[in-house]
Formats: structure tokens, C-alpha cells, sequence
């Protein structure tokens, strides 16, 4: 059975793709009754010292509605809500959509297809479409059914289990509850109240870029308790990167320790290599046994911040998280029995700091031959000095750490590619560099039809020229790589002379930096001196400068008086095509249900 007809069209837009209503779908009464409610909590907690205790990384809304304050305050906010829905009521009438009828069906259609399902594709290679059948199938054959990392669970025992969990959890914060913030313990308990019940989801992207192409295994653990618990250890794993000489934050920090090295030794080689399936591959115990160890041995003292480290907390955080991935999959459930717990906030921290142990050796032991080593997670990049034979030691060395095994460049090099660089020892022996990006990169910019804020196109071609300026040392392929994101916009859809207004005006401003408004003596504000006031986007909405006013007329003056500094009018994206196409949780045709392709009843 062939897809439907214009889904080429419709998945051509890019996942990115903004849909437009008829008339807008903001919520006003819901982002003017949050809004009333922040005015109201600032004025109950004014001079109590609560700001010490708020963690932006680890909050979670109380739902608390708080009292009405005083009449002069409350005035300003009837005034405030009473002109903000009368002008917008202006806007409130059909216009032309972005979307074709064919396409609103289509995607009508899509979302709950028996027959297919789409999916996103690794490597920003777009939206995928596959029958349904083939990617439930291809679930079971390439990852769940996998008894040696994936243990099948009735439906009887995974909610035993959650149970099992939530008893353990509670435990846990009541037993460190004197080793933590009481932000902290305020996050962990209200994550239990707010997702008691609910299990992550298992799903998968396509990697469409391998020979045979393959499915990527993605446990979806947003708005969960244990992944708010996961939050929390990820929240600590961060303050230990500080003692991995290999974190690497992304190509800009390289690119530093680049410029910083000089003329090379003529004898200096290139090489980078992957993990092998770095999350599955990382042995639990192992790692848990080895990253314990490691944290004893850190110096953790008040000089470096960390004299207050919950060291028995985050070891027993990293055993609840890492042996407890437990997720759903239609109508299956699984536990994870080792590796990574896929999905979960700390996973990545996890990781990175896993073979940052094994580093700490091989940094020692090659310390002559390596003149610089970085790692980006599974990815690895170094500068080495020394023979052939060593580098074969080298590499031996690396894949003699618990399970995880390492894919190596087949030769030394004077070139490589590297995250989003292609970086080079030149003539000269210094390094050159230039932007490297995929041949399969399919360039799916957001198109003007897309339902973004009108300068978000902007600000987009002013980081990505930013990048190039600082990723290419020659003009000339900065130059070339400017043209070329020219040519891919205009291809999308937007005017030329609109792009190379932004081009040329992202170029002057990082070629005369002293133009530039400097961001270095912005005011950090309070959570009491800052209003947001939620608004969904929409292009014919009332516009946010109307928004401005409004406040100004009605609320400035009187907020000011009580040490409000600062409205900031947060628009949130409208639906995109991700939102309304992909779904973590499966869909099951009736009669086609996973357990049946999982215990041999259905086959492609």
C-alpha cells in the first residue's frame, strides 16, 4: 500500500515547520491567570528569603493558587486582564492557513494511521514514513527483543515495579533530606505527586544514513518521577566535570584549545574514533562500582565549592536511576537490564564521566604522545605525537575498559572530520580549520510559511554566520560557506534580498565587535524582580508590543513599587509539524498489537 498522497509534500516542510491556525490558539485566560498568579506569589513572599532556595534546573510548578493581595495591586491586574482580552478580540477572526486542506487531512490522517507511522531520522535528515507493521517489527528483531539487555515484564509486574519504585524513591529523599537543599527536596517531592503513575515510552528514529539503514532505540522518560529524580543527579554529575580533562562542551570550546597551540611538531598526527553503542555498551555495575571510587578520590573541599557534595546521595541516586529504566511500548513493558538507562536526564553525565575514568590512565600513560586529547561524549579527538606502534597500544589501552569498545580511524591523519569541523595540520604544521557538514544534510531550514516570530530568521542566519566566522580559517571558506546558506535559504522559500540583508548585517557586526551592545553588564534579576507573561505565538495574534503597552499603562508604575524590574513576554512556539505527526507513545492497529509481533503471531 503506497503512503498517502502529498505526504512528500507535507514531510518536505521540515518536523521544524510551524502549523497556523485559522484564528490563533493561545489560551488567553490560562497565560493571564499564570501571569496574576506570579504578581500575587511575589507579593505574599515579599521580604522572606526564599530566593536561596529556588533552583531554576530543579523546579517544578505547585499549582499553588495564592490568595488576592492588596486592592491596589489586584485594580492594576483587572485593568491588565480587562484591556488585554478586549483588544484581543480584534485578532480573534479565520484567516488563510499555512497548510493546504489536502495537508490538514493528510496530517489528520497520519497521526493515528493504522497502516504507517512517521518518524524522525538521525543526522537532521528529516521526517521518515514507514508502515507500521515494519517498525514494530523491526523494535522487536533489532532492540526489545534482546533478552540480554531488555527483560520482558507482565503487565502485573511493571506495576509492581512502579510501586517497588515509588516506596524506594520516597525513601530516598526522606533518607538524605538533611544532605540536600530544601529545593531540592521540594523538586524530588513534588515530581512524585505531579507523574505518579505514569512510564516512560520506548520509540525509535531511523538511521537513514547507514548501509542497510537501521532503527535507533529512544526511551522517551519526560514526566516521570524517576526522571525527575534523574534530573537531580544529573544536577550534581555536572559540578564534577571541572575534574574530566577531556569535557568538551561543543566545537567552540575546540576550536580554542586549537588557537592556543601554535606550530606543530612536524611529526604531530591526527585521529578520531567512536563508541560502539557507548550507552548499551557501558556495563552497570561496572559503572557504578568505578564512578563511586572515583568520587571518593576527588578532592571535594570548600576551596572548589563542593565541600557540601552529597556523595552518598548521588551514588544511591545513580543505583535507583541506572538499574531501574523501566518503560512501555504499545502493550509491552520492559525493564532494562544493562547499560545507560536510555532516556534519562543523567545519561550523558553518566557516560562522559564513566570513561573519564579510563582516561584519567591513558592520560598518563601517553602523556608524551598526546598534545592534545578531547572527547564529545562517544566522540573522540586528539593530536598525537608518537609512532605507529604506540598508537596501536593506544588503542588497545582504550577497549580494555569494562565492555565498551572504541571504532578507530584506520590511520593516523593530517585531516579529519570532527563534530561540525574538518580540522587539518597544514604546510606550516598548524592547524586549519573549516565547516564540515554531512553530504546526506537534506538543509531543511524553517520556510517563511512557518508560523515563527518574524525575526526569527534573523537571529538564526546571525549564529550560523557567527559559526562560520569562527569555524573557517580562510576567508575564502568562510566566504564560500556564507554563500552557500544564501543559496539553501533562497531555495526555501525567503527573499533574497531579505537574506543578504541579514548576512551582510551578521557579518559587520562580528567584523566590527565594538558595534556590538555588550551583554557583560546586564543585571542578574531575582525571581521576585522578573514578571513572564506565557503567550503562544501566533502571526496574527495581538502583537507582543501591544502586550508592552498594555502593561505599561496599566501595571508598570504600581509594580515598580514593589521591586518588580522586568516584564518579559515569553512566547512559546506554536504546534509543529513534530508535534502533530510523531507520538511517543505507539500506536497499535487493532488486532496488530506489539505482544503479537513480540511472541511470533504477526510477521511482516
Amino acid at each position: 500500500m503506497p503512503p498517502p498522497p502529498g505526504t512528500k509534500r507535507l514531510l518536505g516542510k521540515g518536523l521544524k515547520f510551524c502549523v497556523k491556525y485559522p484564528v490563533p490558539t493561545n489560551d488567553v485566560n490560562a497565560s493571564l491567570k499564570r501571569f496574576e498568579n506570579d504578581v500575587r506569589r511575589i507579593v505574599t513572599f515579599l521580604g522572606k528569603e526564599d530566593d536561596n532556595n529556588y533552583i531554576p534546573e530543579l523546579y517544578i510548578k505547585s499549582g499553588w493558587p495564592f490568595d488576592e493581595v492588596d486592592d491596589e495591586i489586584e485594580d492594576a491586574l483587572s485593568k491588565f486582564r480587562a484591556e488585554v482580552e478586549k483588544r484581543q478580540r480584534r485578532y480573534r477572526r479565520r484567516r488563510s492557513t499555512n497548510l493546504t486542506p489536502l495537508q490538514w487531512h493528510l496530517m489528520r490522517e497520519l497521526k493515528k494511521n493504522d497502516y504507517y507511522i512517521v518518524i524522525e531520522a538521525d543526522k537532521n535528515l528529516g521526517a521518515c514514513i514507514l508502515r507500521l507493521s515494519v517498525y514494530t517489527e523491526r523494535g522487536i528483531k533489532e532492540h526489545l527483543g534482546d533478552t540480554s539487555v531488555y527483560k520482558r515484564l507482565s503487565a502485573q509486574e511493571a506495576h509492581g515495579k512502579m510501586q517497588a519504585l515509588k516506596y524506594q524513591y520516597r525513601v530516598f529523599i526522606n533518607r538524605f533530606r538533611d544532605y540536600i537543599s530544601a529545593a531540592e527536596t521540594t523538586f524530588l517531592e513534588r515530581a512524585l505527586k505531579t507523574y505518579p503513575n505514569k512510564y516512560a515510552r520506548f520509540r525509535m528514529s531511523l538511521k537513514a544514513h547507514k548501509k542497510p539503514w537501521k532503527m535507533r532505540p529512544i526511551v522517551c522518560c519526560a514526566g516521570t518521577f524517576m526522571n525527575c529524580l534523574s534530573k537531580w543527579l544529573n544536577y550534581q554529575l555536572q559540578k564534577l566535570k571541572r575534574f574530566v580533562p577531556s569535557y568538551l562542551k561543543d566545537s567552540g570550546e575546540l576550536l580554542k584549545d586549537l588557537q592556543a597551540l601554535g606550530r606543530l611538531p612536524p611529526t604531530a598526527r591526527l585521529f578520531t574514533a567512536d563508541a560502539n553503542s557507548m550507552y548499551t555498551c557501558i556495563d552497570t555495575e561496572h559503572a557504578i562500582a568505578v564512578i563511586s571510587n572515583w568520587i571518593d578520590g576527588l578532592p571535594l573541599t570548600e576551596e572548589n565549592g563542593l565541600n557540601d557534595f552529597p556523595i552518598d546521595a548521588v551514588k544511591s541516586a545513580m543505583g535507583l536511576v541506572m538499574r531501574n529504566n523501566l518503560f512501555e511500548w504499545g502493550d509491552l513493558y520492559f525493564l532494562q537490564l544493562t547499560g545507560t538507562a536510555m532516556g534519562t536526564s543523567a545519561a550523558c553525565m553518566w557516560a562522559t564521566i564513566y570513561f573519564a575514568i579510563r582516561e584519567e590512565f591513558l592520560l598518563g600513560k601517553y602523556s608524551s604522545e598526546l598534545l592534545l586529547y578531547k572527547r564529545f561524549i562517544d566522540d573522540m579527538f586528539a593530536i598525537w605525537l608518537g609512532s605507529n606502534e604506540r598508537w596501536i597500544e593506544f588503542k588497545a589501552d582504550t577497549n580494555n575498559f569494562g565492555i565498551l569498545t572504541w571504532d578507530f580511524d584506520d590511520n593516523l591523519s593530517a585531516s579529519v572530520n570532527f563534530l561540525d569541523l574538518t580540522i587539518t595540520i597544514n604546510s606550516e604544521y598548524r592547524i586549519q580549520t573549516k565547516t564540515y557538514q554531512k553530504e546526506m544534510n537534506l538543509y531543511q531550514y524553517i520556510p517563511p510559511t512557518s508560523a515563527h516570530p518574524p525575526k526569527m530568521m534573523k537571529g538564526i542566519v546571525y549564529g550560523l554566520i557567527r559559526q562560520y566566522k569562527l569555524q573557517n580559517t580562510l576567508p575564502s571558506d568562510y566566504i564560500n560557506q556564507s554563500k552557500l546558506l544564501f543559496q539553501r535559504l533562497v531555495a526555501r522559500g525567503w527573499d533574497k534580498r531579505l537574506i543578504k540583508s541579514y548576512i551582510l548585517d551578521a557579518d559587520a557586526k562580528l567584523s566590527n565587535p565594538t558595534t556590538n551592545p555588550s551583554t557583560n553588564n546586564t543585571e542578574t534579576l531575582t525571581n521576585k524582580e522578573q514578571l513572564f507573561l506565557h503567550w503562544k505565538y501566533h502571526p496574527h495574534d495581538i502583537p507582543r508590543k501591544n502586550l508592552r503597552q498594555i502593561y505599561d499603562e496599566t501595571c508598570k508604575d504600581i509594580f515598580e513599587g514593589i521591586g518588580i524590574k522586568k516584564l518579559t513576554i515569553a512566547y512559546s512556539r506554536a504546534p509543529n509539524l513534530s508535534s502533530e505527526l510523531t507520538r511517543a507513545k505507539l500506536h497499535q492497529a487493532p488486532g496488530k498489537e506489539a505482544s503479537k509481533y513480540y511472541d511470533g503471531e504477526l510477521t511482516n
